[in-house]
């Protein structure tokens, strides 16, 4: 600055100095929208990695819930069933922190989005009757992995 007038020394309306400015909110513009698309690209990925961990330990939470649907009734009280019955509610609940819930099956249409139809059973029309394996849903409809059900058959 100038401190006799205290006006800027050089002039902003000469056009190299428009230029320069405009280069430099383009640049700024695109830096932001960059930041966005490496945002997006993060949360993809961190959207496969959860869900490849959680594919990788269902088998696991399968096996436990087989085991507490199938408890022989002997063991009602016994220390050890009630162990494994906390350790299927502890995976359940790693499947939901993990941003995922249950699709609903039993008295529900058959939905192939969300059921994979292992079998008929004689009542219920087309919906599903029996489910054979759970099946889990995120918040954005993504489909960890579709139940397996058994649907009625269609008289």
């Amino acid at each position: 600055m100038d401190e006799n007038t205290k006006e800027p020394i050089h002039n902003t309306d000469a056009p190299e100095s428009v230029d320069y400015e405009d280069k430099w909110k383009r640049a700024v513009a695109a830096l932001d929208n960059y930041k966005k698309e490496e945002m997006k690209r993060y949360a993809a990925s961190f959207a496969y990695v959860r869900a490849d961990f959680l594919r990788g330990i269902l088998p696991i939470f399968d096996s436990l819930e087989r085991a507490v649907k199938n408890r022989p009734g002997e063991l009602a009280h016994d220390a050890w069933a009630d162990g494994v019955a906390r350790l299927y509610d502890e995976f359940l609940r790693v499947i939901e922190v993990s941003g995922f819930t249950r699709i609903a099956t039993l008295g529900t249409p058959f939905d192939p989005k969300y059921h994979e139809a292992v079998g008929r059973a004689d009542d219920g029309g087309e919906d599903v009757v029996e489910e054979i394996r759970s099946g889990f849903v995120d918040k954005d409809d993504f489909v960890l992995r579709p139940a397996q059900v058994k649907i009625g058959t269609f008289h």
